[in-house]
């Protein structure tokens, strides 16, 4: 079920929140965990007993954790329960991958053709940082079961995030109210971050679909160019637009999710640039895989193979393909030669950082989105060879509007602007209206269009 359907959008949700705003106090968290789970398997009903299975492992294996004192026991049976809670992860999405690479030296092979359920990554790492902090000390073992559920099963964050960690709505999951500000400022996330998605992510899509289809061999450099750009579009208001829907629909039924995106194309450094991209993605793995391994706090070397494991596992996580390994890769090679070189220069000169993150991301969105790499090598000949090919001129003429309003709607000065703008209630009120109206006229005639983080 897509936030973007209508079967959610007219049906599911009038009729969840009006659940959620009836039932006592006391029952709210069981109507939204029955609610959950119902939305999981409307979309994904074989890939149910996975989640369901996650959640026992984690609330009894916290439990246990969190009871033992033995250290040595507690430690066993934290390393026991972690692996299990990532064994559905490694299953579903890598052993394809393992087995298909095995296959070119041994022809006999049998490849299984699997499909990991819907939003495996988002939901394990919830469960995975929950138990961790746990072990740790970082979090008490809830004594709920039904809370515990909630934490990882929560709708508008179980397929595409944010990860958000338990001490982050403890308090809430316990007792929350619902004010006129969070409907208000729910409402108003949800329809901004629909907007983004059907009015501006689904309309640029197009331009990159229809560069690709041409064959990357075919394009002319600027119309490469132009596709990757029309990708880089998509993909931020694609993922920024299902964040604010989440965020949105979280504050409805009184959760406070952190900020996910925080305009990261108007950064000056790539260092930046992840410090704003999927935020709740980026510290789960500095909280539990980079600052356990050191961080910063150790020698030069050390430091590289921290960054090392940090961005082979990000790109991992994206997905089983060596595209995605290699995009990580590319990153931490990235990140290294700043930090050790180009940190300074970047500070004093933030047309130059600009200038550099633009191009960096966009070869970086490259390697993202093409996994084949005979096709990868055509797109980077394309790319930077000065090729001749399928003109630009076209496409400029029938998607240039399109183009300059996502380019001025990425940028941070735009954002703030809008914010101050919205703090007229009628204005902002009316926007959103409008915003709504055109989001059903375009979702009545146009085909669907998933997620992009949907596949992760």
């Amino acid at each position: 079920m897509s936030f973007t359907g209508f079967t959610f959008l007219i049906r599911f949700l009038p009729a969840a929140l009006l659940l959620v705003y009836l039932v006592p106090d006391w029952a709210k968290n069981a109507v939204l965990v029955f609610l959950s789970l119902f939305f999981f398997a409307w979309g994904d009903l074989q890939g149910l007993p996975v989640l369901v299975g996650i959640l026992l492992l984690t609330f009894f294996g916290a439990r246990l954790v969190a009871g033992t004192e033995k250290k040595s026991t507690k430690k066993a049976l934290f390393v026991l329960f972690l692996l299990l809670q990532l064994s559905p992860l490694l299953v579903y999405k890598y052993t394809g991958f393992l087995l298909g690479n095995l296959k070119g030296l041994i022809p006999a092979l049998s490849v299984p053709k699997w499909v990991a359920p819907a939003g495996i990554s988002f939901f394990t790492f919830t469960a995975m940082g929950y138990l961790i902090d746990v072990y740790t000390g970082a979090q008490t073992a809830c004594d709920s079961f039904v809370d515990t559920a909630l934490f990882i099963t929560f709708f508008p964050k179980l397929l595409m995030g944010p990860i958000v960690r338990m001490q982050d709505i403890q308090e809430e999951l316990n007792r929350r109210t619902i004010t006129a500000e969070d409907l208000e400022s729910g409402s108003t996330l949800f329809i901004v971050g629909l907007s983004k998605k059907v009015l501006l992510a689904n309309a640029i899509a197009k331009l990159w679909e229809e560069v690709s289809l041409l064959g990357y061999g075919a394009l002319s450099t600027p119309l490469a160019w132009l596709g990757v750009l029309a990708y880089s579009f998509q993909l931020y208001f694609d993922f920024s637009g299902y964040s604010d829907m989440a965020i949105g629909l979280g504050r409805l039924m009184g959760f406070h999710f952190p900020k996910n995106f925080d305009t990261p194309y108007s950064s000056t450094s790539v260092t930046e640039f992840w410090r704003r991209w999927h935020i709740s993605m980026g510290n789960w793995f500095k909280n539990y895989i980079y600052f356990p391994l050191g961080g910063s706090r150790c020698s030069r070397g050390r430091q590289i193979f921290n960054t090392f494991v940090v961005w082979a596992c990000t790109g991992l996580w994206h997905g089983a393909n060596w595209n995605f390994l290699l995009w990580g890769l590319y990153y931490f090679v990235l990140l290294i030669i700043e930090k050790f070189f180009l940190a300074k220069p970047l500070q004093k000169a933030p047309v130059a950082g600009h200038l550099w993150v633009y191009l960096t991301t966009l070869v970086g969105w490259s390697l993202f989105a093409v996994s084949d790499f005979t096709a990868l090598g055509q797109l980077f000949r394309a790319l930077f060879t000065g090729q001749s090919g399928y003109p630009a001129a076209y496409y400029l003429r029938n998607y240039g509007v399109l183009l300059v309003l996502c380019a001025l709607l990425c940028t941070e000065t735009i954002e703030d602007l809008i914010q101050k703008i919205f703090k007229n209630r009628w204005i902002k009120a009316a926007v959103c209206l409008v915003l709504l109206l055109l989001c059903f006229a375009y979702l009545t005639d146009a085909t669907f269009q998933p997620f992009l983080y949907a596949q992760f």
